[in-house]
């Protein structure tokens, strides 16, 4: 299958539906996907209600920061990286999803997003393909030009 169902949050100790109220699938790869199921496998508690990743009274699911103090961090620090938070971590994933050509809307659909957010949220362009994308309206308009004094 390699798709897991979102059907609530879990944000500042509150369970609650979903920002948008629905619904829906995240797509991820089969190797990932494989790795999360053997996880889920040595869960003590496996129902519809229990957490893939829940606290140490199992009740709860882990809190985010929590998860950066305690596991994240100590590997980014030695690197100089332990400003990162998980907004930086989202940011960066749109970029490189948009670096790879990646559809927005199956960006957006993984997050949950509409895709106008997403675009004005998430996705900076970098200076290269602005470089680029300028190089190619430049080039056009140089086109439209020789065109135009070889018919004068």
């Amino acid at each position: 299958m390699g798709a897991i169902r979102v059907e609530r949050s879990w944000y500042k100790g509150e369970v609650n539906p979903t920002k948008t109220n629905e619904i829906r699938d995240v797509g991820m790869d089969l190797e990932i996907f494989d790795r999360l199921k053997a996880w889920i496998e040595t869960l003590p508690d496996r129902s519809k209600d229990g957490w893939i990743f829940p606290n140490q009274r199992l009740v709860n699911p882990l809190w985010p920061d929590n998860v950066l103090r305690r596991s994240i961090y100590p590997r980014l620090e030695p690197l100089g990286l332990d400003w990162i938070n998980f907004a930086v971590l989202r940011r960066s994933h749109s970029a490189l999803h948009q670096e790879r050509g990646t559809d927005p809307k199956i960006i957006a659909d993984q997050r949950g997003h509409g895709l106008g957010f997403h675009l004005a949220e998430y996705v900076d362009s970098s200076l290269a393909r602005k470089r680029e994308a300028s190089s190619a309206l430049w080039s056009d308009f140089k086109a439209l030009q020789s065109d135009a004094s070889a018919s004068n």
